[in-house]
């Protein structure tokens, strides 16, 4: 059996003590870096999330400006409200609603012209838009020989409403102003609309610069 001196001893005693705060020291660092490894991977993976909401809502905000809504009518296979891409062109927006029918007037339209959110796109028959332009020629004609070259109203022309533009004229007296040249033919002076039933001289004069029969 060995023995040892009191001084072999202590040094022994020293070197387990050392060992001892080094092992000591070695699990609490490695406890402190894993906890602050897993805290640093909390922080990071909440940064992510956190940006990953921002460019969400980004890309949401971007396609929502991005989208235009057309309405497409007409002469077209489905006529209906369609959602496009913001710089679509009116052609994409006709090819949207199923494409045009036969007959269509695709000159005049511009199918290169780029949609606009809330626009209406209507497709015409071929014929249909100089009919149209026919049709507002004949109510400006029309307009015109009622109120006479000159701006007056001629009452042998003029319909119900234009007479009630009349000073003093109202539904009854227009009625009977329409009455009376059906059963007696145009007047023939703007005089002869005093034989009219509820005008008289009053009237006569409150109208008479306002009138013809030419």
């Amino acid at each position: 059996m060995v023995l040892l001196s009191k001084r072999e001893k202590i040094m022994i005693a020293i070197i387990v003590v050392l060992l001892l705060l080094n092992i000591f020291q070695y699990v609490t660092h490695t406890n402190t870096s894993e906890n602050l490894g897993q805290q640093i991977k909390l922080d990071t993976q909440a940064i992510d999330e956190e940006s990953q909401e921002k460019v969400d809502v980004q890309t949401d905000k971007t396609y929502e400006q991005q989208k235009c809504v057309v309405y497409v009518c007409g002469n077209v296979k489905k006529p209906g409200v369609y959602e496009l891409f913001s710089g679509s062109r009116v052609n994409d927006a006709i090819e949207a609603a199923g494409g045009v029918l036969p007959n269509s007037d695709m000159n005049s339209l511009n199918l290169a012209e780029k949609i606009q959110d809330g626009q209406k796109i209507y497709v015409p028959k071929i014929g249909e838009m100089q009919t149209q332009s026919n049709l507002s020629s004949e109510v400006a004609q029309n307009s015109t020989s009622s109120s006479g070259q000159s701006g007056k109203i001629n009452i042998n022309t003029a319909s119900k409403e234009e007479l009630k533009t009349l000073d003093r004229i109202g539904d009854k007296l227009a009625e009977r102003i329409i009455e009376y040249r059906q059963e007696h033919g145009p007047f023939k002076s703007i005089e002869e609309i005093k034989n009219v039933n509820g005008i008289g001289d009053k009237i006569f004069e409150a109208i008479k610069d306002s009138i013809t029969v030419q």
